[in-house]
């Protein structure tokens, strides 16, 4: 576990969209992610937040300590290993979505269920287990 991640991750960060997204958009240029914009969409678990980075569509989902998730419109690798070192762990989880948008998931709980859930379903290609 790492203290930028703390007041979000693995604590509820709230229902002020204002806050919500603040404290995120903190935590990441706290840790040194200077290029990345986040507003709050959904103010209630699972949080999502929508913005961009490195000139790229971005969606960071999660249920507090549970699992989160990135979507981009492109693979921003940088912005993956970012996380996973914010989290303290490597994502579980990653494919492509129906949109054509590369997903990476963390898991701490509901993993298998969700390996099951996208494995097997035509709308997500390229799944990749990792653990």
């Amino acid at each position: 576990m790492n203290t930028f991640s703390q007041k979000w991750f693995y604590q509820n960060p709230g229902y002020i969209p204002h806050n919500i997204a603040e404290t995120v958009r903190q935590s990441l240029w706290s840790s040194g992610l200077y290029s990345i914009w986040l507003d709050a969409e959904t103010t209630s678990a699972p949080y999502k937040l929508i913005g961009n980075h490195s000139n790229a569509s971005i969606e960071l989902e999660w249920d507090p300590s549970k699992w989160l998730r990135l979507r981009s419109e492109k693979d921003i690798p940088s912005l993956k290993n970012h996380l996973a070192w914010l989290l303290g762990f490597e994502a579980n989880l990653q494919f492509t979505d129906h949109m054509n948008w590369q997903v990476h998931e963390w898991h701490l709980q509901e993993f298998d269920e969700r390996w099951r859930e996208i494995s097997g379903n035509p709308m997500y290609s390229s799944p990749m287990r990792f653990n």
